[in-house]
């Protein structure tokens, strides 16, 4: 039978949006407030997603709703479940990490000890929140021409809908934001380029909105930071130097991979573009991947998967996209050069499928030419496993539903030298899922 999460555990799986802040230096003799020291941090950082009809499952914007949960929240921060950033510290370094310091955790257990109010005229202003697009205004937004409806129960749907992009003479896509009109139901979406016209006649062959998908998306996926969105994943323009070129009569496809939520549901999506007149100036390639001999028997606590690719020439690593299901546990993603010692380019030792989040290297990481790129990851199909979907647990083999699994990621990279994208490219070309041509 499907495990039920207790309250308290699904209130510590919404505990979703702390994010950093600088304290002032406080003498630890003096009790930190609510009103002086807490709630900056709260309405900064918190209330962005726990408030009212946000994706959190609890409000955190009056002093009433912090105070009852106040152990609760010293508890999740001091374990670092909070804030919501899943990569290991010391094991690549990202733009907008999110991270407590130490001396932010004390600050927060110590209220949550009496949890005490504080003078009121030392509470900041509530913060105002608009429903706008997180990037700004778009300079183009498709909607989905009408809803499509998902039944109560069932496996999972994958779903392809096509829209008509036109881009004006001259411009570059820069940056691709997706909002899903339910997030209860939308698992993930990919985005491509259909030439063809095929997935067109597929739609229009089909008397449902859309037509049936699978794990392979038709036409040719978008790249880097707008390849995809998951739970967790935040929008990002594409790096300095680089753009989309995109040519009109082109069809775009965005699949949905939707899971029933136990009622009838719509989703009825929206995907805002961000143009620049800037062509591409570098060239990127993005890599997948993916280890497709997955079996793992009921029980088993430590499942290993592994797969690897090799860079002939220098290359850069832009972003990394790192992908499993329910029950991954570990994933590391290691580079091994020729000579010298491997070092890591990513390890995310507690996965949680509900933020999946694109890590955009800060600075890009060099790879030697000769280096290895090599993806290991962890499955738990125990009963130990909170988030193990299946009591007791069942069988679980490679596939595209949620109760199957994967241990994947995409990773974006530039060529150091621009007439070497040609030997990256023809080494790994089944691997390439995307790219950019410099012009």
């Amino acid at each position: 039978m499907q495990r039920v999460l207790s309250l308290a555990t699904m209130t510590l799986l919404g505990l979703l949006c702390l994010n950093t802040y600088a304290a002032d230096g406080l003498p630890s003799k003096d009790q930190p407030t609510f009103n002086k020291h807490i709630a900056p941090i709260v309405f900064e950082h918190c209330a962005t997603c726990h408030r009212p009809g946000e994706v959190a499952p609890l409000s955190l914007l009056t002093y009433a709703d912090v105070r009852k949960r106040a152990r609760q929240i010293a508890q999740v921060t001091e374990d670092r479940f909070m804030p919501p950033w899943k990569s290991v510290e010391g094991h690549g370094r990202f733009i907008g990490e999110r991270r407590l310091t130490k001396n932010q955790i004390d600050l927060i257990g110590r209220w949550a000890s009496d949890a005490a109010e504080g003078d009121t005229r030392d509470l900041p202003p509530a913060p105002q929140f608009s429903d706008a697009w997180k990037l700004g205004q778009p300079d183009i937004v498709l909607i989905m021409p009408e809803p499509y409806s998902i039944p109560a129960d069932g496996p999972d749907v994958y779903r392809n809908f096509i829209l008509r992009l036109e881009i004006p003479l001259g411009k570059y896509i820069k940056a691709l934001e997706y909002r899903p009109s339910n997030r209860r139901i939308v698992h993930h979406a990919l985005f491509a380029a259909d030439a063809t016209g095929k997935g067109r006649k597929d739609d229009e062959a089909d008397p449902l909105p859309g037509f049936q998908g699978s794990l392979n998306i038709p036409g040719r996926l978008f790249p880097g930071s707008m390849s995809a969105w998951a739970p967790g994943r935040e929008a990002r323009p594409l790096p300095d130097g680089i753009s989309m070129p995109w040519k009109n009569g082109t069809d775009l496809v965005l699949q949905l991979h939707l899971h029933p939520s136990g009622k009838p549901e719509l989703e009825q999506s929206s995907i805002g573009f961000f143009l620049t007149d800037e062509p591409p100036r570098r060239s990127m390639v993005d890599i997948m991947m993916i280890d497709r001999k997955i079996d793992i028997p009921p029980g088993e606590a430590a499942y290993r998967t592994r797969d690897e690719f090799s860079v002939p020439v220098e290359m850069e690593v832009l972003a990394l996209f790192p992908h499993m299901h329910l029950i991954g546990r570990d994933l590391r993603i290691t580079a091994v050069p020729p000579e010298g010692n491997s070092f890591p380019l990513i390890w995310i030792n507690d996965w949680d499928f509900n933020w999946q989040s694109l890590y955009q290297c800060d600075p890009p990481v060099r790879l030697p030419a000769g280096t290895k790129v090599v993806l290991e990851g962890i499955h738990d199909n125990s009963t130990a496993n909170i988030r193990n979907p299946s009591n007791p647990p069942q069988r679980v083999a490679f596939g595209e539903q949620t109760s199957n699994e994967m241990t994947a990621a995409l990773v974006q990279l530039v060529p150091v030298h621009e007439a070497d994208l040609a030997k990256m490219t023809e080494a790994n070309k089944r691997r390439i899922v995307s790219g950019i041509t410099a012009e």
